[in-house]
Order: structure tokens, then C-alpha cells, then sequence
């Protein structure tokens, strides 16, 4: 796995925060996208920790030694900087 560089972490937290994602439910080994859904809605596709009510993040049930993640979306309202190189597709 290749980590980002720190100026390449802190645009992404940024981009991501603008687009209402809580940076803190997002592991560092998430992988980003940018669909654009057959409405014409377009979407950032992540994946995020599952986490309880109080924020807390829960355990995998069926690997109990590493933390629960679930894919999750959210609608793309500020298009991350293009030399980031988030992929876009359509749906």
C-alpha cells in the first residue's frame, strides 16, 4: 500500500470535509471515486469505519482483531484538486 505524501493527505482531508465526510470515519487505506449516477447526480465512493453512536469505532465481527468498514457514498458538492487524481466513471 502506498501512504500519500502529507500535502497530499491534508488536500484530501480538505476536499473531503468541504464534501460533508467525516475525516476521522475514514481509514488511511481508503480508496476514493467520483461516479456520476445515470440522474446526473455525482457521488464520491469511499469506504468508512463503522462506528457506534458515540462515534466509536466498532469491531469487525468476523475479524475481531481489526475494525468493521462498509462502503459509503456522499453527493460530490467541490470537485477535489485534479493532481490529487481521483478517478471519476459513470454509473
Amino acid at each position: 500500500m502506498v501512504h500519500p505524501t502529507e500535502d497530499e493527505r491534508r488536500a484530501l482531508c480538505e476536499w473531503l470535509t468541504a464534501n460533508h465526510v467525516d475525516i476521522d470515519t475514514v481509514p488511511l487505506e481508503s480508496t476514493f471515486a467520483i461516479v456520476e449516477e445515470p440522474d446526473g447526480r455525482r457521488l464520491i465512493h469511499y469506504i468508512e469505519f463503522v462506528t457506534t453512536d458515540e462515534g466509536r469505532r466498532q469491531v469487525d465481527p468476523e475479524d475481531p482483531n481489526t475494525a468493521w468498514k462498509r462502503p459509503a457514498s456522499t453527493p460530490c458538492l467541490v470537485d477535489p484538486p485534479s493532481w490529487l487524481n481521483i478517478p471519476g466513471t459513470r454509473a
